[in-house]
């Protein structure tokens, strides 16, 4: 049987996409309690959400779950490497910056 003439299971296919709307929905309700919790976190969330994804697509097909999650890291995972890198810097900066300010009031209360 070639992929053309593949008999689709309805119902099976109906509920894999009834579990992942509902995954869906609650992902959303975490993110949104998370808040600025997830700042620099967030591509790894992705990645989850990705995950459970392709798990509902091997529910259906396991092949077409490996070519996607294949796909998926190749094209994921120079972002999620992106965003950690970007984040390092980010909080670098920041920690110098709250060090600049703590040895200028060092040096204010030390002249006092």
């Amino acid at each position: 049987m070639t992929g053309a003439e593949m008999a689709i299971d309805w119902r099976l296919l109906g509920s894999v996409l009834f579990g992942l709307f509902m995954f869906g929905l609650m992902f959303n309700g975490l993110v949104d309690w998370l808040g600025e919790r997830k700042e620099g976190y967030v591509s790894l969330m992705v990645v989850g959400g990705v995950l459970v994804t392709l798990g509902g697509i091997a529910f259906i097909s396991w092949p077409a779950a490996i070519l996607g999650l294949a796909a998926f890291v190749a094209s994921g995972l120079p972002m999620v490497i992106g965003e950690i890198v970007r984040t390092i810097k980010k909080r670098e900066m920041t920690l110098r910056i709250q060090q600049m300010i703590a040895e200028d009031r060092l040096r204010e209360f030390e002249r006092d």
